[in-house]
């Protein structure tokens, strides 16, 4: 993604380059399953490259292009010089890994399973799960069962995903719980399994990630915990990455220079068109390729300018992708149903393997033989019941990390009557009051709390409430009037279409009632505690914290709670 930076990609192109290798080469072709706009701006640089040296030399390197991929990869990276690339296909056996498929019904099934699984395995491992969330979910479940488990995903600072795959590279734990962010660089040759824990989006980024295992040709398991409902993430996923032309037309009228003249960055696009962000960055580059759009510097800032070209953008490499990535996805639920006959077979064939023969050892070729493990579903669903759901920890500006006691996405009972009852009844239901005391023993043990200070709420009934009997808990000082809507947001949060406006609906807009504590005589190892009932992107808490910081000149640990976690939808109204 650096090439889409106009500073980078100039000083590049003024490089003598003889040699580009391009990884992942089948992401730059429509056909590939991982197709990604941005990246085909690496044949503009090919073609860049070449006029300062004719003799340049390109490898493309992928493990996951069927022979259809392979030509189109061939075609674009000839170049316009003309030259043919020698195509070396190698076998894509892996007769080392035993490949199974076990039906699962939702999380608490996965987790049971797991925690009754890893004890069974030789060697270290991988868990890949479709969300950062999931790998989390994960990592505390196993975690707090006595495994040694950490998390990984793109979520982690830089330095903190350096540190964890060394770590697991060093062989210093049993798994890592990951999504697919943790995939390049990964070469370590002793892992002896790779679970899937969620349903993966393609036959060929599934044999991608499966492949990790058993490097060093010693027998290896590959697992996946097949749950048909895993699908919906997927069909999710297929459809933010696939613009319609309205939104492409959107896209472009939202490319106008503003009441003083200045072009809009990428973020502003995402404000004023309200799409999801995948969707508004695959426009801006099938805009650029096409020659509807042109980015520029401008005062420090890379902005998007409109060209003279009319008529309306070509959409036939979205509408073939989109047709690509949801046979794959039926391909991979055919998969797991055990519907494809020989599992490694399949994975072979769909990668080019013509000739593959049947392994003869997986779970379809031992007619749906698995080796029986118990499973504990009521325990790991009481577990999740209980499960307060992490709020990361913010460095601009300054947060340590919180929680919220109830995770939306389950759709327990309890959150379900608390979204309900929240703007009605001003009386706490005493099972979420148990919860909301258990959560506050645990930060006390971490946490000095001086300062109790709820986010302004016009619907919260139960504000006060909460904020008194946490307030007793902690023997600390309830100060419910502190934060104040100094300007009041254009929109409520949930009406709003993506993250982007609702960060620009809150963001200067919170302040202090001041006259009420003087904020600066908070020693820096004391605690304020900010309560809101619910969060989704997290937009509001920060603006808070930003209001205390800023106006306030507070130097102590803020930590955020919530009743609950919620996902907001990205390119539509409302919570997932």
């Amino acid at each position: 993604e650096k090439l889409d930076n106009v500073e980078i990609f100039a000083f590049l192109t003024r490089l003598r380059v003889s040699l580009v290798v391009v990884d992942e080469a089948h992401c730059i072709s429509t056909w590939g399953h991982d197709f990604r706009p941005a990246y085909r701006q690496i044949i503009q640089a090919l073609h860049d490259f070449e006029k300062v040296n004719a003799d340049l030399r390109v490898l493309g390197l992928t493990a996951t292009a069927n022979g259809r991929v392979e030509q189109d990869i061939a075609d674009q990276l000839r170049g316009p010089s003309g030259k043919l690339l020698a195509v070396l296909r190698l076998s894509m056996d892996r007769p080392n890994i035993r490949l199974s498929s076990r039906p699962v019904n939702g999380m608490a099934d996965k987790l049971s399973l797991l925690g009754n699984m890893l004890p069974q395995f030789d060697g270290s491992g991988i868990l890949y799960c479709a969300t950062r969330e999931n790998a989390e979910i994960v990592t505390e479940y196993l975690s707090q069962n006595g495994h040694d488990v950490v998390a990984y995903h793109a979520g982690f600072d830089p330095e903190t995903k350096r540190a964890l795959q060394k770590a697991f590279m060093d062989g210093r734990h049993k798994a890592i719980a990951a999504t697919n962010a943790l995939g390049m660089g990964i070469d370590k040759a002793d892992i002896r399994f790779i679970i899937h824990v969620d349903v993966p989006g393609s036959i060929t980024a599934y044999y991608q990630e499966v492949g990790r295992a058993g490097r060093d040709g010693l027998p290896a398991q590959g697992v996946l915990l097949f749950d048909i409902q895993d699908k919906r993430i997927q069909e999710h996923f297929i459809r933010s990455a696939q613009p319609s032309k309205a939104d492409f037309a959107a896209v472009l009228d939202y490319i106008r220079p503003d009441a003083t003249g200045q072009w809009p960055t990428l973020s502003q696009v995402r404000v004023r068109s309200g799409l999801h962000p995948t969707m508004v960055t695959v426009i801006m580059a099938e805009l650029q390729e096409q020659a509807f759009v042109e980015k520029k510097l401008a005062k420090g800032r890379q902005v998007y300018t409109r060209t003279e070209k009319g008529g309306a953008p070509l959409l036939t490499r979205y509408e073939r992708q989109f047709s690509v990535r949801s046979a794959e996805l039926e391909r991979m639920l055919a998969y797991g149903q055990g519907n494809t006959g020989c599992l490694m077979q399949t994975l072979r064939i769909a990668l080019g393997d013509e000739d593959a023969q049947i392994c003869g050892q997986c779970s379809a070729c031992l007619d749906g033989t698995v080796d029986a493990i118990a499973v504990d579903r009521a325990g790991a669903q009481a577990w999740l019941s209980a499960r307060s759901v992490p709020i990361a920890a913010s460095k601009r500006p300054p947060m340590e990390s919180g929680f919220s006691l109830l995770n939306g996405q389950l759709r327990q009972p309890l959150f379900v009557e608390f979204m309900r009852q929240r703007t009605t009844s001003a009386e706490i239901n005493p099972e979420l009051l148990s919860l909301l005391r258990q959560g506050l023993r645990n930060l006390a043990k971490v946490h000095r709390v001086r300062l109790i200070v709820p986010i302004p709420s016009s619907t919260w009934r139960q504000r006060d409430q909460a904020t008194i009997f946490i307030a007793s808990e902690l023997e600390a000082r309830p100060l419910p009037d502190l934060l104040t809507w100094q300007e009041r947001p254009q929109a409520r949060q949930g009406e709003l279409l993506n993250n982007d406006q609702r960060r620009d609906n809150v963001t200067g807009r919170m302040g202090l009632a001041y006259g009420k504590i003087d904020l600066r005589s908070l020693a820096p190892e004391e605690t304020v505690l900010l309560l809101d009932d619910y969060t989704g992107s997290g937009a509001t808490i920060k603006e808070a914290v930003r209001a205390l910081r800023q106006e306030g000149g507070l130097q102590a640990i803020i930590v955020p709670l919530t009743v609950a976690r919620v996902r907001w939808k990205l390119g539509a109204r409302g919570m997932i």
